[in-house]
């Protein structure tokens, strides 16, 4: 495996912090309101890295995420609701990663 560039180090450091980020948002805000979709924007700038399997990475990161914001957000929205929000929003995330992979291939 070769060195990052600059500009992969810097991009994985954004990535993450976005993550980290929209994590800390979804935690803050009660289920029903659909934070998940911000996890499109890390997943969006995994495009423009090096590594091709990162859009996979930050993908299962994201999908980790939706999960333990399900979890641990404050309560909201009814439990179907909450759940078939989530699920919606792990579809999205996969669907999301699968163009862009299929773009980059």
């Amino acid at each position: 495996m070769g060195v990052l560039s600059t500009e992969d180090r810097i991009l994985t450091a954004v990535i993450g912090a976005l993550l980290a980020g929209v994590f800390v948002l979804d935690l803050l805000t009660p289920l029903g309101i659909a934070i998940w979709a911000l996890y499109v924007l890390p997943l969006g700038l995994s495009r423009w890295l090096s590594l091709r399997y990162v859009i996979w990475v930050v993908a299962g990161a994201s999908t980790a995420l939706i999960i333990l914001g399900y979890l641990y957000s404050p309560p909201g929205a009814s439990f179907d609701v909450a759940v078939i929000n989530r699920s919606l929003g792990v579809v999205v995330v996969w669907i999301a990663a699968f163009f862009l992979k299929v773009d980059r291939a």
